[in-house]
């Protein structure tokens, strides 16, 4: 039995694999590599963790408060990087009074520069980096595959090669440069001048027209300096994101953040990063929430009410047909419930109405004898009869009075009609022999 095509296809495929298999094996080395974890819980929302805890460590009281709304208490640093610190007025001169009195104060200039939130005592001032001539906004030098080529005093990548662990970490990563302390300062940072590789951004340059207490310089210009102000003093940082979680613990991160706080065990630590306030209605719940309740009950019920119902409100009643005799004689036993009086009040108030259109003066006539007198001439009829039928009764009717009576009002009405309305009306009622009232 010959195989067939397909199971010689099948066949080749499954030693190509196993060749592949062992060539890779072969061929492969298989190593651990350490790849850096995403930040999570505190570390993931707070830029600045690792300097808190890095505080911590080096034996100082770290308090981070939600909101700028008292300031920290003689003697303490401040940590300032908000960038609506000064939201509220009087925040600036209270700052400056604090540092007066001793407080030690380090800004990120970014609080300052962002939103020109530089208050006027505030000694220290930013000013543009002067970018080098030749070169991009990017002040690193680079090979055409990219190695990075340090130079001192300007940015360059993370070591690490152009392959491996070192390049997937440093991707994203802020620029690192070299910066010194100058030789003829007074006071160092740890003992003797040095140079700090310390990795951020920076887009300014510092100046101040007092004497630094201590400072750390790039080529061009200094990036941190520390004055004092009255009994306290005033550090600022032009290096954007030098302290933050991903920047800190490179390098020299460390050692420089520790230089322009000066800290020591046993210092008490401000960080004012964020000016956070609570949501508004986060906010509302907690002031109104009864109010929130009694309203949300009342807004449901209202819809409840006027929602559309499986269901009529009230029950329906059976539909029935009434004929037409039926509906006659109803409505005659309705209006001689009291004794035909208001039929009759009818029927003199249409003769009334008929009366004044067609007799004239009539409406100057007062007493029934002159206006039924009137409407006799008119028509021809008897006046008695017509006053009779009239006046109202002193008792309830009769049925056969209040009939003749009717009749009698109905024939005077219909014979003060015009003649083309007359002709509506051929048949005239006679009334009869009796006009009497009860």
């Amino acid at each position: 039995m010959r195989p067939s095509r397909y199971g010689v296809l099948w066949s080749l495929a499954a030693l190509l694999l196993v060749a592949a298999g062992i060539w890779i094996a072969r061929g492969g080395e298989w190593v651990e590599v350490d790849v850096p974890s995403l930040p999570r819980g505190e570390a993931a929302r707070d830029d600045l963790y690792a300097a808190k805890k890095l505080a911590r460590q080096l034996g100082a009281t770290v308090t981070a408060p939600k909101s700028f709304e008292r300031l920290p208490p003689e003697g303490a640093t401040l940590v300032l990087s908000s960038t609506r610190w000064n939201m509220f007025p009087g925040r600036a001169a209270g700052l400056g009074a604090w540092v007066e009195r001793g407080g030690r104060l380090v800004v990120f200039q970014s609080a300052f520069v962002e939103r020109d939130n530089a208050p006027p005592w505030m000694p220290i001032r930013a000013v543009a980096a002067p970018k080098p001539s030749g070169q991009a906004a990017e002040p690193a030098r680079r090979t055409p595959l990219g190695d990075p080529v340090p130079v001192e005093g300007t940015a360059s990548a993370p070591a690490g090669g152009r392959g491996g662990p070192g390049l997937i970490a440093g991707l994203g990563a802020p620029p690192c440069a070299v910066y010194h302390e100058p030789d003829d300062t007074d006071a160092p940072a740890f003992g003797l001048a040095r140079g700090l590789r310390v990795c951020g951004h920076a887009p300014w340059r510092l100046t101040s027209d007092e004497d630094s207490a201590w400072q750390l310089d790039a080529a061009d210009g200094s990036v941190a300096l520390r004055v004092p102000v009255g009994r306290g003093s005033v550090a600022s940082s032009a290096i954007d994101g030098a302290f933050d979680n991903a920047a800190l613990l490179r390098d020299d991160g460390a050692l420089a953040f520790a230089a322009l706080l000066q800290l020591h065990a046993g210092d008490e630590v401000w960080f004012v990063d964020d000016e956070r306030r609570a949501r508004f209605l986060a906010l509302l719940w907690e002031a109104g929430w009864p109010a929130l309740l009694l309203g949300a009950a009342a807004t449901l019920l209202a819809l409840w009410r006027a929602g559309v119902r499986f269901g009529p409100l009230i029950a329906e009643v059976p539909r029935a047909r009434r004929s037409v005799g039926e509906q006659v004689r109803r409505t005659a036993a309705f209006v001689a419930a009291d004794g035909g009086g208001a039929l009759h009040r009818a029927a003199a108030r249409a003769l009334e109405e008929q009366a004044r259109r067609s007799v004239p003066h009539y409406a100057a006539l007062v007493t029934v004898s002159e206006r039924s007198a009137a409407v006799a001439r008119t028509i021809g009829g008897d006046a008695a009869a017509l006053a009779a039928a009239m006046a109202p009764p002193t008792a309830p009717w009769r049925r056969p009075a209040l009939a003749a009576a009717i009749a009698v009002l109905e024939h005077a009405r219909r014979a003060l009609l015009p003649p083309s309305r007359a002709a509506s009306f051929p048949n005239r009622i006679e009334p009869e022999a009796t006009h009497e009232h009860p």
